[in-house]
């Protein structure tokens, strides 16, 4: 039985609010297209806590039912299909009370690690959606996470993570006998349940299966040898944990969670998916959310010059740099929104998709790129301009060499 802490779900955190509002943001989108796909939608929140905050304020539980209720009251299919799930150790019974109201949904009470695979085991040609919020570090397997995208036969798989990446550097210094050279830096690490590792070589392999691979060590070595800082070794695994994920997950985005100005990630929610939209969907989910981080960072003061979500200045030029850069590198044409996800997968969600379109746009009436659309032409006859990869409307680019 996991450690209880009830405070924890007494005041929502603003850190709390961010990451709730990343994950009901996405999903709205999420469900409205990938409701066209007519397969189930498996939706799982894997640490599902109480489902709301003793100071009322709903936790991902309501927010993502409410969402799936508000996506199925605009639909006009018929034959939709959500189920959601909910797991939770220690607040099974809370659920069932505060989710009452919503009808028929899945509570399971257990750990995610020994529930997860039994859940998912006949759910071949489903859409599978999973919300990863752990309660300690110690169960992000990353073995499951490979068996979610080979093993299982979905129809689509989703990951949005929590990771708590200071907390993995803490553990990771701890483990290889590292010292902190101020450990006054972790007391603000917010935790439901604190892993705690002892220096031994079962707690290197706990945390290499976490990891994916003990990629980790040498980045816990160089800090040892003060090559780099403890907030340059989070930074250095986190980049290092997505180039993992994309071994198995083609498009992995992550948002550092930082209350303070200045002050080290303290967690990274990271969204790994196979499909494209998905990547598109969350890089502007990320933008958008980066600006309520940014309000609550600021106690809702103006700032001089506008930031990214890594609270680096956004310079248009630099931007504009990093776009050309790109896509000078298609000499054949490909479609619009692979492009972009991959720009994404380069730079980061450094803007909204809107800001890179824009300037293929400028680059297109300079004659530098070239694009062809379909339809070509407008039901008026007249050239087609949209810059847009959807279902009626298809876009190819390619640097005009």
């Amino acid at each position: 039985m996991a450690k209880k802490n009830d405070d924890f779900f007494k005041v929502k955190k603003p850190w709390s609010e961010v990451k709730d509002e990343l994950l009901g943001c996405y999903l709205k989108p999420y469900i409205q297209k990938i409701l066209h796909t007519q397969r189930p939608i498996i939706y799982v929140d894997c640490f599902a806590g109480k489902g709301k905050f003793e100071d009322g304020k709903p936790g991902s539980p309501l927010i993502a039912l409410n969402t799936i209720q508000g996506c199925l009251g605009y639909t006009k299919m018929n034959d939709w299909n959500i189920k959601p799930f909910f797991i939770d150790v220690n607040y099974a019974d809370d659920l069932r009370t505060n989710l009452t109201e919503y009808g028929e949904v899945g509570i399971i009470s257990g750990r995610y690690e020994d529930e997860i695979e039994k859940l998912l085991s006949d759910k071949s040609g489903c859409n599978v959606f999973l919300y990863i919020d752990p309660y300690g570090i110690k169960a992000l397997n990353y073995g499951l996470f490979q068996s979610f995208s080979t093993r299982y036969k979905f129809n689509s798989i989703e990951l949005l993570i929590n990771m708590n990446s200071f907390g993995f550097i803490r553990e990771g210094c701890r483990v290889l006998g590292v010292p902190f050279e101020d450990a006054s830096i972790f007391e603000d690490l917010i935790e439901y349940e604190s892993t705690k590792l002892e220096a031994n070589e079962k707690s290197v392999n706990v945390l290499n299966n976490i990891a994916g691979g003990d990629y980790w060590q040498e980045i816990i070595k160089a800090k040892n040898r003060n090559e780099i800082s403890v907030y340059e070794a989070e930074a250095q695994f986190a980049e290092q944990y997505c180039d993992r994920l994309r071994q198995n997950f083609k498009y992995v985005l992550n948002m550092p969670l930082k209350i303070k100005r200045g002050q080290l990630p303290k967690y990274r929610m990271i969204h790994a998916t196979n499909h494209v939209d998905g990547c598109l969907l969350m890089v502007d989910n990320i933008c958008c959310r980066w600006q309520l981080m940014k309000d609550i960072q600021d106690g809702g003061q103006m700032q001089l010059w506008e930031e990214n979500y890594n609270n680096d200045m956004v310079d248009e030029e630099d931007i504009r740099k990093k776009v050309v850069e790109h896509v000078s590198g298609y000499f054949s044409f490909c479609r619009l929104n692979i492009v972009l996800a991959d720009f994404f997968m380069k730079y980061g969600p450094i803007c909204k998709a809107s800001v890179v379109k824009s300037v293929y746009k400028d680059l297109e009436d300079q004659g530098m790129l070239e694009v062809q659309r379909t339809p070509a032409y407008t039901k008026g006859g007249k050239p087609s301009s949209f810059f847009a990869d959807e279902k009626k409307q298809r876009t190819e680019i390619r640097w005009h060499s």
